[in-house]
């Protein structure tokens, strides 16, 4: 039951705000905006455990399953509140009126409503963490990219070698498999113009210049995803996406960076896009050839 009270009360609209800001923020701003945010929720959780010591180990148990009856903090309680875990029934429990006031069940299951926000508020946090690893680790690959890519330039001048790059998405897609997924990002409307075979083609080849700008990067997340999975492309599609340049922001017109996909992967896999059916659609139809 607890698992099923952590998406709808806050922690999906933190993750989907981040996200949302990133279209406005340039890289600078975007650093120094995930580390105040890493240290304003860090003051909200030690808060938290200062104010309300019972709930204090939390942290360290909320990824078990049915936590509140089988870790620590159920130990922490006096029996008199223990009682109440025991004695309710899961069925009673009313999610709207849940929604509607959180700490509506403070009386019959102690603490509930705090316990909520201090693991929605530690699960963002995390996400954040990792966000900013993200964004460090992209930092590092451009400045490891610089070097190469001028040593190639300067010492060897003939165009015959370029033309001669691998496919850096592995990608073994035919021409009939093109012209599906172009029907199939066409009727998600997964980009802001109608998309050609011969410009998904380009695509795939990384012969793209910044001519394909996104309307929703957790559904192209997820197509990419889909077809990664199924081998059809390189599991590493989001580094070959962000190294090309071959995708641009809606409102910005910036080139996706490698942790703008990191984000919209994670949370495709958390919760769906809308649209995600369409690509389930198509790639069934991918398989069966």
């Amino acid at each position: 039951m607890f698992s099923n009270l952590i998406q709808p009360t806050g922690y999906k609209t933190k993750i989907d705000a981040l996200f949302l800001k990133r279209e406005y923020l340039t890289q600078a701003q975007l650093k120094d905006y995930l580390r105040q945010e890493i240290f304003r929720v860090t003051e909200n959780i030690v808060a938290i455990q200062q104010k309300y010591r019972v709930v204090r180990n939390i942290v360290l148990d909320m990824d078990i399953p049915d936590f509140l009856w089988e870790s620590g903090y159920f130990e922490d309680l006096n029996s008199d509140e223990r009682k109440k875990y025991i004695g309710f029934r899961c069925s009673d429990f009313d999610m709207d009126a849940y929604l509607h006031e959180p700490s509506c069940y403070d009386g019959r299951l102690p603490y509930l409503s705090i316990i909520v926000n201090l693991v929605v508020l530690s699960k963002y946090l995390r996400y954040l963490q990792e966000q900013e690893s993200n964004y460090h680790t992209d930092a590092v690959a451009i400045q490891e990219q610089a070097l190469p890519k001028e040593k190639e330039e300067s010492a060897d001048t003939n165009p015959t070698k370029i033309v001669g790059k691998s496919n850096p998405f592995k990608s073994t897609l035919k021409a009939n498999e093109i012209k599906l997924l172009t029907d199939c990002v066409n009727e998600a409307n997964m980009f802001t113009t109608t998309v050609s075979a011969k410009i998904l083609t380009d695509f795939f080849n990384c012969k793209l210049n910044g001519v394909l700008k996104v309307n929703n990067t957790r559904l192209l997340a997820y197509l990419m995803m889909q077809l990664s999975c199924y081998n059809y492309i390189v599991y590493e599609w989001q580094s070959v996406i962000a190294n090309n340049k071959l995708i641009l922001k809606k409102i910005k017109g910036e080139p996706l960076t490698r942790t703008d996909l990191s984000s919209a992967t994670d949370q495709a896999k958390n919760i769906y896009p809308k649209g995600y059916e369409i690509i389930d659609k198509y790639i069934k139809q991918l398989q069966k050839g």
